[in-house]
């Protein structure tokens, strides 16, 4: 309904969930962008008790409240999809300088401190026009260095004895297996011969899997928007053959 009731005024709608709406507001001044968000606010207010009393002859109890006008706003798609996904953007709010993720790996706690860093720096560059190919190119330079070596643990919760694992075995269990001292959360690296505890390390790090699971997949939704491809803006690309 509120979406509709936001096309209908000529506003577009560029997000939506089951509690929020994201309306492009087409004003480049901010204070006039949130005078118009407090205004648009009463107005669909008032139409929404309205329609609710039409329809169901009883008093609204919903009420939209104009929460925060974002300065940049990024929303990524779904994969291998154009919308965007859903519970999960960035953005600027107006009057802060920093990024606020939503639903995205720096704020979920079974990512790397790895990917957090990369996500960060990435998207900040993305909405300051910072450097963005030097930046993602020098940090897998460090990480395959070894230079981050101490980003690289994974933290995850084990929500049942481990022998009741048995149709599939997470790799977070096969660390926690091999622990000298298991606990309710294991921390764990993935090294050349798989899932290792930090209490029980016995081979390298496999500083492969973290380019390629952890940092490939915060930096391609940047890079999409910019037009570039991982591979090369890594440094990776190769010639592979002709067909």
């Amino acid at each position: 309904w509120s979406k509709a009731w936001f096309e209908k005024a000529g506003f577009e709608v560029v997000y939506g969930d089951t509690d929020s709406v994201f309306v492009r507001s087409g004003i480049d001044d901010s204070r006039a962008a949130k005078d118009e968000g407090y205004s648009l606010t009463a107005s669909i207010n008032a139409d929404l008790a309205r329609y609710v009393m039409d329809t169901w002859q009883v008093q609204s109890r919903l009420e939209l409240e104009f929460e925060k006008l974002y300065r940049r706003l990024f929303l990524p798609p779904i994969r291998h999809g154009s919308a965007g996904a859903r519970k999960r953007y960035a953005g600027v709010v107006d009057g802060e300088d920093s990024v606020e993720f939503v639903g995205m790996e720096v704020v979920r706690r079974d990512w790397t401190t790895l990917a957090k860093n990369v996500q960060r720096e990435l998207y900040l560059r993305l909405f300051d026009g910072g450097p963005v190919l030097s930046f993602l190119r020098g940090y897998v330079r460090d990480l395959r260095s070894g230079e981050l070596d101490d980003l690289l643990v994974y933290r995850k919760g084990i929500r049942k004895a481990l022998h009741e694992y048995t149709a599939i075995t997470p790799p977070h269990v096969v660390a926690a297996r091999k622990a000298k001292t298991p606990g309710r959360v294991v921390s764990y690296i993935i090294t050349t011969a798989g899932p290792e505890p930090l209490d029980n390390v016995q081979h390298e790090l496999d500083r492969e899997h973290y380019v390629q699971r952890q940092v490939r997949p915060v930096a391609e939704p940047v890079l999409d928007v910019l037009g570039l491809d991982f591979d090369r803006a890594i440094g990776d690309d190769r010639q592979l053959g002709l067909f």
